[in-house]
C-alpha cells in the first residue's frame, strides 16, 4: 500500500511538470518558486523556537577555547536550521537592495529554467552533439563568468553571507548551551538534529558528483573523443 501511495505521489509530480512545461516559461517559473517556498517552509519547521535562539538571559562569554568549541558545535546543532535562514534572509536582502543584482540573477535564473525545463534536450552544433550534463557544465561556467567577472553580484552576496556568517558563528559561542538531557547522547557528542541532516547531505552530494565526474566524456565532442580513442584513451 504505501509503494502504490509512492508511485501516485510521483506519478502526480510528473503531471504537475508536465503542466508546467505546457505552461512554457512562466509556469516552470511559478512550479520552481513553489519547490523553493516549500524548502524554506520545511527549514522553518524543523528550526528550533526564535525565542529561545534570541534569549538574552542564555548569553555570556565562553570560559576558555574548548568551551566556545564546544557551545559553537552543540548551538550549531540546535540553532542550525535557524542559522541557515538567517543566511537565506540575509542574501534575499543583499540581492533585493540592489535593483542590478537582483536583474542579473533573475536572467540567470531564467536561463537555467529555460535550458534545462523548457527545452530539455540535446543540443547540437556544427555537428556535435552536446548532452544536457555537458550544458550543465557550460551553464555553471557561463554563470560563474557572470557572477564574478562581468559584474559585481558575487561580491555583493559574499560581503552579505560573510557578515551573516559571522553573526552566527559569534552567536553560537556567545550563547550558554541547552542542558543535555538525561542519557542524552548529545552531552558526548553531536548526534541527530542538524549536523546529522548536513551530514546525510554532504554524503549524498559526494556520491552523486562522483558519477557526474565519472561521466565528464559527455561534453568532449565526438570528433575529439574519436581521436583519442585512437591512441588508446576512452572517455
Amino acid at each position: 500500500q504505501k509503494a502504490m501511495h509512492a508511485r501516485t505521489r510521483s506519478i502526480d509530480a510528473g503531471d504537475e511538470d508536465g503542466k508546467a512545461k505546457a505552461l512554457g516559461l512562466p509556469g516552470v517559473a511559478l512550479t520552481v518558486a513553489h519547490k523553493i517556498l516549500t524548502a524554506v517552509k520545511g527549514l522553518w519547521i524543523r528550526s528550533s523556537p526564535w525565542l529561545m535562539l534570541v534569549d538574552i538571559r542564555k548569553l555570556s562569554c565562553p570560559e576558555s577555547v574548548g568551551d566556545a568549541l564546544h557551545r559553537f558545535r552543540r548551538n550549531t546543532n540546535d540553532f542550525g536550521y535557524n542559522y541557515t535562514l538567517v543566511l537565506l534572509f540575509v542574501a534575499v536582502a543583499c540581492v533585493v537592495t540592489k535593483p542590478f543584482s537582483l536583474m542579473v540573477i533573475a536572467a540567470l535564473a531564467m536561463l537555467w529554467v529555460w535550458v534545462f525545463y523548457v527545452r530539455a534536450s540535446e543540443f547540437h552544433y556544427n555537428g556535435q552533439t552536446y548532452s544536457l550534463r555537458a550544458q550543465a557544465v557550460a551553464m555553471v561556467m557561463f554563470s560563474a563568468f557572470v557572477l564574478m567577472i562581468a559584474t559585481n553580484v558575487s561580491q555583493v552576496l559574499m560581503g552579505g553571507l560573510t557578515g551573516g556568517f559571522l553573526l552566527c558563528v559569534g552567536h553560537s559561542v556567545v550563547r550558554a548551551p541547552e542542558p543535555p538531557s538525561e542519557g542524552d547522547a548529545e552531552a558526548q557528542g553531536i548526534v541527530g538534529g542538524f549536523t546529522e541532516a548536513v551530514s546525510g547531505a554532504a554524503k549524498s552530494g559526494y556520491s552523486q558528483l562522483s558519477g557526474a565526474l565519472g561521466q565528464m566524456g559527455d561534453m568532449v565532442p565526438n570528433s575529439v573523443r574519436q581521436q583519442f580513442d585512437k591512441v588508446g584513451i576512452n572517455f
